[in-house]
């Protein structure tokens, strides 16, 4: 059975979704295919923050294959900046001649998806939609809302009737997909984000020499972040709750920060980790392969605001985690704890919290652990979207 995936941005290298799904639907012996651009996405600062990892922004058209084999057609796409505005040139071209029993089209809002839902008919598959527009980014405004009204009116019902299932991976998604876009009903399902749990696992030896690399001692309490480092990201409230010395508690606190900093976040990063009561140990972007170690060396892993899949590999590992109510399905095992985008205030009595209690953050590293490995572990899910 062949899977065709569509989406308007592909790479191997950052942890996303599209990637680990097609990497079990090839262990599962379905033959996958990627269709996408000719272009990686426009991160903030991309040169800066995530080239040294995935390569040049543009990576050219032609047939490439995913470093589990599978075949990824880039397709000539212009405007390259825009993720929804692009228009990948010869897509129902390729989509006929894959011919797909099953499509998979990654985002709702965006060309692609409209354009297949008008010729989908003549392969006669099988449709998945999925979409990680979640309230965080939604564009507000006037303009914006008459662009979602023209949606609802033009396309929304033909979604409903041409997709077989669609995949929204947070509560927040649903809720966008049902006022933002006009998608409801029984063929919505809540599919989250998972982790690859044969390499994010909890491990006495990844723990071991993981603290090596920020040169612990047995009594330091490691405190993590991990990602791009960007001014959405605040990754700067980290050290501003931690000179507080009612949260610190002359406790051995270092602080981890591992990402590459955008030109933009560095003078101000800098001028922070200069003004740190603890020591601020900052490395650049690491490897998947590397980051298991990461997170088994950390006693406690934070992401401030924003949006996240590193929470998950996180409890994967045994990490007790504080992130945004942008992700209120992440703690739901009562493995983390959830504080409000932003707010120092919540960050304080979060960290305060756990950095005096080590059986609490024992326990909640824990349940991560079981939560990953019962309900977000990449072949549960990649199995759910096609049941």
């Amino acid at each position: 059975m062949k899977i065709v995936n569509i989406c308007a941005h592909y790479q191997d290298k950052l942890g996303y979704q599209e990637h680990y799904l097609g990497k079990e639907w090839v262990k599962m012996g379905y033959d996958v295919h990627y269709i996408t651009s000719d272009v990686h996405f426009d991160f903030p600062d991309y040169n800066n923050t995530v080239k040294s990892i995935i390569g040049d922004k543009y990576v050219g058209t032609g047939v490439f294959y995913t470093d589990f084999n599978a075949p990824i057609h880039r397709l000539k796409s212009a405007p390259k900046k825009y993720t929804g505005l692009m228009w990948l040139v010869g897509l129902k071209k390729k989509v006929l001649e894959l011919k797909p029993d099953i499509l998979v089209i990654h985002g709702i809002f965006n060309y692609q998806t409209i354009r297949v839902l008008y010729f989908v008919k003549k392969i006669g598959c099988k449709v998945i939609i999925d979409d990680h527009t979640a309230e965080f980014f939604v564009r507000k405004g006037k303009i914006a809302d008459a662009v979602f009204w023209l949606f609802r009116a033009l396309f929304s019902k033909h979604i409903l009737k041409v997709a077989d299932k669609i995949v929204a991976i947070t509560p927040s998604v649903v809720d966008v997909m049902r006022n933002k876009f006009g998608i409801s009903g029984v063929k919505v399902e809540m599919i989250p984000l998972g982790s690859d749990i044969e390499l994010f696992r909890k491990s006495r030896e990844y723990r071991k020499r993981g603290r090596e690399y920020f040169n612990l001692d047995d009594e330091d309490i490691l405190v993590l972040y991990t990602g791009k480092i960007y001014p959405d990201k605040k990754v700067h409230l980290i050290i501003d709750a931690l000179n507080d010395p009612n949260v610190n508690c002359s406790k051995n606190i270092v602080i981890g920060i591992v990402g590459n900093m955008s030109i933009d976040y560095k003078e101000f990063m800098n001028e922070a980790i200069k003004n740190a009561v603890c020591r601020v140990v900052l490395l650049n972007a690491v490897s998947q392969a590397v980051l298991p170690l990461m997170y088994n060396a950390a006693d406690i892993c934070v992401w401030p605001d924003s949006l996240t899949t590193s929470t998950i590999d996180a409890s994967a590992c045994g990490s007790p985690i504080i992130c945004s109510d942008n992700m209120p399905e992440r703690t739901i095992y009562g493995n983390g704890i959830l504080i409000k985008g932003g707010d120092i205030y919540e960050l304080k009595i979060a960290l305060r919290k756990l950095i005096d209690d080590a059986v609490l953050r024992l326990e909640m590293g824990q349940k991560g652990v079981k939560y990953v490995e019962d309900k977000l572990s990449w072949r549960i899910i990649a199995q759910r979207f096609l049941d």
